[in-house]
């Protein structure tokens, strides 16, 4: 297991080097994993969705499935924005630990006006279920580049990746496993922790 520490420190280099690790490719070559990507575009077709299919991302362990990608577009909108809350990731959740029900969820990133800088800051995902009802809102961490970088991926303006880690704040009664959504394109890096663990204190917030 890596530790979240470690894995936030490089987060950025680490995503934008690498081609196929976090890419939004299956962990597992399985048909189970192409039925759960499949399942994901029908659930965003059924909501009025389009997704980034190119970048659908699985993780999938004994306690949790969690398939993800980035929604169309997101690539284009300016950081700005974040102040009235953008469309950034559509996700399927299936595990205890995250607190809701299993199903499709559409995940609405906002920041505060005062805190969209070029750098890294802080944000909360909201997560929309079928029936438009918000249903928890996840701590989210937002990098701004102050200019557009080279693809994530050859070919692609976006990569999304799905990282299980261990949230280490030296308190042993704390230590607990999170899932995050990690999505890359060539003005910034966002990261969406779908269990909602509070690590802002890792970026001095």
């Amino acid at each position: 297991m890596i530790t979240s520490r470690f894995v936030r420190s490089s987060l950025v280099a680490a995503l934008l080097l690498s081609g196929s690790a976090f890419a939004g490719e299956s962990r597992y070559a399985s048909a189970a994993c192409t039925e759960l990507k499949t399942e994901l575009v029908q659930g965003a077709k059924e909501q009025g969705v389009a997704l980034n299919e190119e970048e659908i991302g699985t993780l999938t362990t004994d306690k949790a499935t969690v398939v993800a990608t980035s929604i169309a577009g997101y690539d284009k909108v300016p950081a700005t924005d974040y102040e009235k809350g953008v469309d950034a990731a559509f996700v399927y959740i299936d595990s205890e630990e995250a607190g809701i029900p299993a199903g499709h969820y559409r995940v609405n990133v906002r920041a505060n006006k005062e805190d969209i800088q070029v750098g890294r800051y802080k944000a909360i995902a909201t997560l929309i279920d079928k029936d438009g009802k918000e249903v928890a809102q996840r701590a989210t961490v937002i990098e701004t580049f102050p200019s557009a970088v080279k693809s994530a991926r050859y070919g692609s303006p976006m990569s999304v990746g799905i990282q299980q880690q261990t949230i280490n704040d030296w308190n042993l009664t704390r230590f607990r496993k999170t899932i995050i959504v990690v999505i890359v394109h060539s003005w910034g890096v966002t990261g969406i922790d779908l269990f909602g663990t509070d690590y802002s204190s890792d970026y001095g917030f």
